[in-house]
């Protein structure tokens, strides 16, 4: 297969070598267009470094459609400054309206995170939306099932997490668990891929972000996250495919309370090595 062809308009500039995370792109010597690594065409992660990379656009990659590039407009960018407003001002949401998102608002979100970065550009995650308060519900009661078997059992993870304190709470009718969010996105990824956890934790942090911009309101599903580690039951009850685990979990809908402000945070302790 060839890989990629290289158009006359190429300077030979050699930037495209450059940016290969694979090395697959080679050129003999300065000032002479690239060729691909023989026998290594497999071994494309297919990130389109190379084709963004050229200046000239005479990088033609057949795995990846030219119509499939979006240009980038850097003065749509948001500055530093907006940016770190934005993330200032995200905040863990406890309190949701019980109106449910539309579909199309939530694949909207998930579509803006869709560029978030997976090991070896894998893209190996995917998404369960529990939709509603039935379906909610269902969830809810898988989860209780297994904070009452780990209690029963008098786990370490149960003192850990205060299990026994949460089944009491939800006895008495308060929502610690979901929070009376309409909705929960569970990520999930291949439990053999590369790197599954941290791809999914990194698009769930990506999806929250996504909602802050869009006015929505998002929290960490903490003992949904437990849940699905420890009890692979509740997995299956949420549709999560067969050899994936849900990795990372996101209450989401419509913020109740809105902050007015941003409380304070110290900065970290910083290291220059």
């Amino acid at each position: 297969m060839l890989l990629f062809t290289i158009g006359e308009e190429c300077s030979g500039c050699g930037l495209c070598v450059a940016a290969c995370p694979a090395s697959l792109v080679r050129q003999s010597e300065e000032g002479q267009p690239p060729h691909a690594l023989a026998g290594r065409e497999e071994h494309c992660i297919r990130c389109g470094h190379c084709v963004i990379s050229c200046p000239t656009g005479a990088f033609h990659h057949a795995l990846l459609p030219e119509e499939r590039f979006s240009p980038l407009k850097r003065r749509e960018l948001p500055d530093l400054a907006s940016l770190r407003r934005l993330l200032m001002s995200r905040r863990s949401c406890r309190n949701f309206k019980p109106e449910t998102l539309s579909h199309e608002e939530i694949l909207t979100l998930l579509e803006a995170v869709r560029h978030a970065p997976t090991g070896h550009n894998a893209r190996q995650v995917g998404y369960v939306v529990v939709d509603g308060p039935e379906r909610m519900d269902v969830a809810r009661t898988g989860v209780l099932e297994w904070i009452t078997a780990e209690v029963a059992a008098d786990t370490q993870r149960a003192a850990d997490l205060h299990l026994a304190g949460a089944a009491r709470a939800v006895a008495k009718g308060k929502d610690v668990i979901f929070r009376g969010a309409p909705h929960v996105v569970v990520v999930h990824a291949p439990d053999a891929g590369i790197t599954p956890a941290l791809d999914a934790a990194i698009a769930a942090a990506w999806l929250e972000i996504a909602a802050a911009a869009g006015g929505y309101g998002a929290c960490w599903c903490g003992y949904l996250i437990f849940g699905l580690h420890a009890h692979p039951p509740l997995g299956a009850l949420l549709g999560i495919p067969e050899g994936h685990k849900g990795y990372a979990a996101l209450l989401l809908g419509q913020a109740a309370i809105r902050p007015l402000a941003v409380p304070p945070r110290d900065m970290p302790p910083v290291t220059f090595f």
